[in-house]
């Protein structure tokens, strides 16, 4: 029962992503939000590739789009003050540098731990492939955490209004990073518990978090407004004045 409701939840998952996309399109954010916008139609593709590869490749294309999205996280969340990012350009500079220190560490740890998997029992090298994926994903989203926080302070305490768009971006991506987070935890669980234990609970966590992330989407998507006229974008600066 519960697993044909999340198949279902996926399919609706997917749609709220493509919704959150067109609102960027239609809002015409992509013009200041340039890698938001490609993280909006990552998550959409990806969202396909599992569907019409459930079954067969389904390990594979889950594994391939966390690293894709792991890689792209961090672009995005420096995106987010791209309204604002003159005013702020010394305190993100501030906050990347210590976001890449903590992640360095973070890699070598995991690195170390990495080299304790074994490939000889598993001739598919998907145990590797996932273990290096936790790694990277865990990594990246404790990152980009890290990096909002630091970022929240700085303005916070330098006294700096936020618009309502960056508002709106960095309260969805903290909230996406926290869920990117638990549902590692949950599939690190999974391998703890007992076959009995686990069909009843990873339903349960998928439903939870299935569902965490589309109330999150669906909040962003509706949150989100046009931008100001007087907010330059790439395209408008290199364009040559209208006669």
């Amino acid at each position: 029962m519960l697993n044909q409701i999340n198949h279902w939840i996926e399919y609706a998952a997917a749609g709220i992503d493509l919704v959150l996309l067109l609102r960027v399109l239609t809002l015409r954010l992509q013009r200041t939000y340039v890698f938001l916008t490609l993280a909006c139609a990552l998550a959409v593709i990806f969202d396909v590739a599992s569907l019409l590869y459930a079954e067969e490749q389904f390990p594979r294309v889950w594994i391939y789009s966390e690293l894709f999205s792991a890689l792209i996280f961090p672009l995005a969340v420096w995106d987010i003050f791209e309204e604002i990012a003159s005013s702020v350009a010394a305190l993100r500079r501030l906050a990347i540098m210590r976001t890449l220190a903590s992640l360095i560490i973070i890699s070598f740890f995991g690195l170390l731990w990495l080299t304790s998997v074994s490939q000889s029992d598993d001739p598919t090298g998907l145990s590797f492939l996932f273990a290096l994926t936790l790694i990277v994903s865990t990594g990246s989203a404790a990152g980009c955490l890290g990096f909002l926080w630091i970022m929240h302070r700085g303005l916070t305490l330098q006294k700096i209004l936020t618009p309502k768009n960056t508002t709106v971006w960095m309260i969805f991506y903290a909230l996406l990073m926290v869920g990117q987070i638990a549902s590692w935890l949950v599939l690190i669980a999974e391998e703890t518990i007992s076959q009995p234990a686990r069909d009843t609970f990873s339903p349960i966590a998928n439903l939870v978090l299935n569902f965490f992330g589309m109330v999150i989407t669906v909040w962003c998507a509706f949150r989100l407004r046009g931008l100001p006229k007087d907010i330059p974008s790439p395209v408008s600066e290199t364009e040559p004045p209208s006669k």
